[in-house]
């Protein structure tokens, strides 16, 4: 009987290639189709694009078991901080365990998403914990200091009286100087005296409601007379340039070193549009403000972020006790006496 020999089907594997770069390219792209902010986006392809330079200089391709952890072992222990950077100079070898966790978290969100479009079997960023922290100091401005830049201005002059009333909001409302400035006219209801910041201008993406103070309130409805906005302009944006366009940030952030340079006194704290955040959570704590309110205004999506102002806020706890104290307010008043008292 004649024997008949199959020929096996041969068995083709595809090897796939993962390339670094392109899925990037993919991911930045998926996550504008999302409509991600663009700082988001931007900060995504800072800590990516770093990576990927890295991979290329190490002949990495990036779906290694340990190219990740190679990297956070250069960025802590290698790497001079500055080094890339044309103007600024440093010796410091090695960048913080914050910008190290950042990058490990956009990582792992990146290599997760190449994950589920089967790019990559696995993340390689998972292979690397997180980092501890130091906990981060910030400054705060006095009330003195406050009182120093809101004399600055020249409020005889557009640009003064609008640096000024940018001023007041800041400090009556704790916003970020790029949702302040992202803010057009129908955001501000001077009736009910509050913003209302819309989910496109904020950093979580999410709107909130901030109230206002009659005398921000007031200064408002005197630099939308002074420029012509009408109540009925909703689109218009509020702060503006003398020359009509949109004022920014940076500009801002230029005039207050100027205000601070001419004060009659030095302001020790750093003069930046953000530390006028600082101010408004502390003292808006030292007021005796509730913390979780103070998380709704400020945008927080987690009262861990609010508890740095408590901390802060909770330094002179010495003073507040003296005042507080429940011993001293049920004590009969004892007039105080000159001189040194001797006990028999």
């Amino acid at each position: 009987m004649r024997k008949f020999e199959f020929k096996r089907k041969q068995e083709t594997v595809i090897q796939r290639q993962f390339n670094f770069g392109q899925t990037v390219d993919n991911y930045l792209e998926d996550k504008r189709l999302q409509k991600r902010s663009d700082k988001t986006i931007k900060t995504y392809e800072q800590s990516l694009r770093h990576v990927e330079k890295y991979f290329a200089e190490n002949d990495l391709a990036g779906d290694e078991q340990d190219c990740m952890e190679r990297y956070i072992r250069y960025m802590t222990f290698e790497k001079t901080k500055w080094d890339d950077h044309p103007t600024n100079i440093s010796t410091t070898v090695g960048v913080t365990a914050r910008t190290i966790n950042n990058i490990i978290r956009n990582t792992r969100v990146f290599y997760n998403w190449a994950q589920s479009k089967r790019l990559i079997d696995f993340n390689p960023a998972e292979m690397v914990g997180y980092q501890t922290e130091e906990e981060e100091g910030f400054d705060v401005f006095t009330d003195e200091e406050i009182q120093l830049l809101l004399e600055s201005p020249n409020q005889r002059t557009y640009t003064g009286l609008r640096d000024y009333i940018m001023m007041l909001v800041l400090v009556d409302s704790g916003l970020r100087i790029s949702e302040m400035l992202g803010l057009v006219r129908g955001d501000f209801d001077l009736l009910y005296r509050q913003i209302n910041v819309p989910a496109n201008v904020t950093k979580g993406r999410k709107a909130r409601y901030i109230p206002l103070s009659q005398t921000t309130t007031n200064a408002l409805r005197d630099l939308f007379d002074y420029v012509g906005i009408r109540d009925d302009a909703h689109e218009e944006y509020v702060f503006l340039t003398q020359y009509g366009d949109r004022y920014y940030g940076d500009t801002f952030a230029k005039m207050l070193k100027k205000y601070a340079a001419r004060a009659s006194q030095t302001i020790k704290a750093r003069v930046s549009p953000h530390t006028f955040r600082h101010y408004f959570a502390v003292k808006f704590l030292r007021n005796g403000g509730d913390p979780f309110a103070l998380m709704r205004i400020l945008g927080h999506t987690d009262i861990a972020m609010t508890q740095k102002y408590v901390r802060y806020a909770r330094t002179d706890i010495k003073e507040a006790h003296a005042i507080a104290s429940p011993v001293e307010s049920i004590m009969p008043k004892v007039k105080s006496r000159k001189g040194s008292v001797k006990f028999k």
